[in-house]
């Protein structure tokens, strides 16, 4: 073996291994920014365990508060409505879950406004990655007509999901019938029409 192949060798695994470290610390500096763009939207990171929602589980009726849309002249209601998902439903829901830093989120508030005025088989919510106030102050800049929008921070544990953007789908019976990411207006309107069939 010669003094020029070892080195070469070396070499190149020093490199290799610069590479590597230049790639974790992209990752890490990755990181750091979303969570400072979710704070700066007055936001958080949605982190919830892989193992919050179970397909074919039961779910429990459970009433959640809606977020308080704001009205035309500005003013919120002192008592919102409250959402009643799980148990018998006269109708299935998807709960279509996104978050203001989210990347992938992108388009995911056009789609389901674009969805809810078709009036689909399932009723479409928004679920918030964020605390209700935060969830409140968005639906001010960003609101949502006609979808009822709830926090994350107000679902019971079996019906949350470990990221956004992504969806879960409620039967008539309360079963969680689907666990999916959200697609443009086409996917989730497929979800709703899976979900409705269930």
């Amino acid at each position: 073996m010669s003094t020029v192949w070892v080195v070469s060798s070396v070499l190149a695994w020093v490199v290799i291994a610069l590479l590597v470290a230049v790639v974790l610390s992209l990752l890490r500096q990755t990181s750091e920014l979303r969570l400072r763009l979710d704070e700066f939207d007055g936001g958080e990171l949605f982190e919830a365990p892989d193992d919050d929602a179970r397909l074919h589980e039961a779910v429990t009726a459970v009433a959640v508060p809606v977020v308080p849309a704001p009205a035309v002249d500005g003013t919120t209601a002192a008592d919102p409505p409250v959402l009643t998902l799980g148990g018998l439903q006269d109708r299935p829901a998807l709960l279509v879950f996104h978050s203001p830093g989210c990347h992938g989120c992108v388009g995911v508030e056009e789609a389901v406004e674009e969805l809810a005025t078709e009036a689909p088989d399932a009723r479409i919510v928004s679920v918030l990655a964020l605390r209700r106030d935060d969830a409140a102050a968005h639906l001010r800049r960003r609101p949502l007509p006609g979808v009822p929008t709830v926090s994350i921070d107000d679902l019971p544990r079996e019906l949350r999901r470990p990221s956004t953007p992504s969806m879960l789908g409620l039967s008539r019976d309360g079963t969680i019938a689907l666990l999916g990411r959200p697609d443009g207006v086409d996917g989730l309107r497929r979800a709703a029409q899976a979900t409705s069939a269930a």
